[in-house]
This record gives structure tokens, sequence and C-alpha cells, in this order.
């Protein structure tokens, strides 16, 4: 038996175990995307539309299979409550004990009751 010969490239560096970590946001935004959205085709639509994303990577996300990163968070957020809220709570934003370093900082309450008013498309607005 011969044995295979050749270069190989050995891992290097310092390896960081997010797995937890990524699989919950994973799953958070997945979640959210599905709540608000459904999990239909027109889901993924939709997606794609708001974040300019292709259609597999929209499906990754909606699956929970991957999660967006960056920009795509940011435009997830500018278009669904869900992502939002989700991704505040997930950063100790939102959570039931304030975390705030200033005590003039708002209570998660007055956030989501900001967050729905800012918002043209809340129910009551003139805007369509």
């Amino acid at each position: 038996m011969r044995v295979k010969m050749g270069t190989s490239v050995p891992k290097m560096g310092t390896s960081v175990h997010l797995d937890a970590n990524q699989t919950a946001y994973r799953e958070a935004i997945a979640d959210a995307l599905r709540r608000e959205l459904g999990p239909t085709d027109q889901a993924i639509k939709t997606v794609m539309r708001w974040t300019g994303a292709s259609e597999r990577t929209a499906k990754y996300w909606l699956t929970g299979e991957r999660g967006p990163s960056g920009e795509h968070l940011i435009r997830l957020a500018q278009h669904s409550d869900a992502v939002l809220i989700t991704t505040l709570t997930m950063a100790g934003r939102l959570s039931e004990q304030p975390r705030h370093r200033y005590p003039s900082c708002p209570e998660r309450l007055l956030i989501i009751q900001n967050l729905r008013q800012d918002d043209p498309r809340s129910e009551g607005s003139s805007q369509p």
C-alpha cells in the first residue's frame, strides 16, 4: 500500500468556541423571521427584497442553518420588529433587569413603545 505524499496546511491560530452562541443566534433570528413572515415561499422572497440577499441565503436564515451578519442584520431589523426586538434582547438591551450605565436611560417598555411609534407600519398610523 502506498502512502499518500504531499503538503498539508496545518491548522494554526487560536480556536474560539462560539458554537452555542452562534446556534442560539441563528435559531433566534430564524424564529423571529418565521413568526413575522410565516413559513411560506413568500417569506423567502420578502427577506430577499428587504436585504438584497440571494434565495439560498434567505432560506438558510429562515431555517436557522445560518444567521445574517452585519449589513444584512441591520436591513432585517429596519423592516422587521421581531428581528429588532430579538437582537436587542440578545444584546441585553431589553432585559427585565436594567443593565444600562445611566439611570436616565429608558426602561424596556418605553423602548418598545418608541419602536412602535416610530414605525410607519404600526397600527394607528396615518401613513400606508
